[in-house]
């Protein structure tokens, strides 16, 4: 299945604006493209007032959830040295059709104690990433006249490849103690990715996280490398295509920014 990931405020805009669902379904079914849903319902949990319209975009579009980080990186690991084949796919959204009260499902998960928690989770470990940001910052010194280099980007990412992987799979990387250089840092998509938003952004752009949303937005990242395209916040999506354009881990993702909602919706 091929998909497209749109950030949480595309697929706010899109429930909102119906009239653009029959462009949209055109274009994704033309197109042979599903639309990516994983941790956005998160943060959409507590938009109680689109939650209806947010269960009628979700099963009139291709759409379909998809695996949870955690799963995705373990697949990552069990791959290794090669890359993740696994599919991405967890369930079709628009089965629910075909389900007895299948809608009232998708409307008591979206306002679910469950995702609530979800949400919670995703604000306090959003809150947490600019003190570790802080902290990581003078721990990764830049390099010759005290700057950092697009050169040093691939060494960020092996590095925080190692500091993702050691609370969770510590016995995997117990094979490498004797010779690092064998940990292929570029199987794990889903951690290179935030790796290296977090470089070019903050490191190569030279600016300053101003508020913990600015990493709660990062922590949808790793399903992009695994998607056909992704539709993300302007700002985002300029970084994302920067990275595009050196290194290889969106090599098989089409980048686009939110002028692409209204362009897609009147394709066909």
């Amino acid at each position: 299945m091929r998909f497209v990931y749109c950030d949480t405020n595309i697929l706010s805009h899109l429930a909102k604006h119906p009239a653009l669902w029959p462009g949209w379904t055109n274009y994704l079914t033309s197109n042979d493209l599903t639309l990516a849903i994983g941790s956005q319902l998160a943060e959409l949990s507590d938009a109680t007032r689109i939650h209806e319209s947010l269960v009628r975009l979700l099963t009139t579009l291709p759409a379909a959830l998809i695996k949870p980080w955690d799963e995705v990186l373990s697949e990552e690991v069990a791959a290794h040295p090669r890359d993740r084949s696994a599919p991405l796919l967890m369930y079709p959204l628009n089965a629910l059709h075909h389900e007895a009260g299948g809608l009232n499902k998708l409307r008591e998960f979206l306002s679910s104690s469950g995702l609530a928690e979800a949400r919670a989770g995703q604000r306090v470990a959003a809150k947490k990433l600019p003190e570790r940001h802080a902290t990581l910052q003078p721990n990764f010194p830049p390099g010759a006249g005290g700057k950092y280099a697009r050169e040093q980007a691939n060494e960020f990412a092996w590095v925080q490849a190692l500091q993702w992987l050691v609370p969770t799979h510590r016995a995997f990387l117990e094979q490498f103690r004797s010779d690092p250089s064998r940990l292929r840092s570029e199987t794990f998509k889903s951690v290179r990715l935030f790796s290296l938003v977090v470089y070019f952004k903050y490191y190569l752009g030279r600016r300053e996280p101003t508020r913990s949303s600015d990493f709660g937005d990062l922590a949808h990242l790793y399903a992009i490398p695994y998607c056909e395209a992704a539709v993300m916040e302007k700002d985002l999506a300029n970084v994302l295509s920067q990275i595009k354009r050196h290194d290889p881990v969106l090599e098989s993702t089409e980048i686009y920014d939110i002028s692409v909602v209204d362009r897609w919706a009147t394709a066909g």
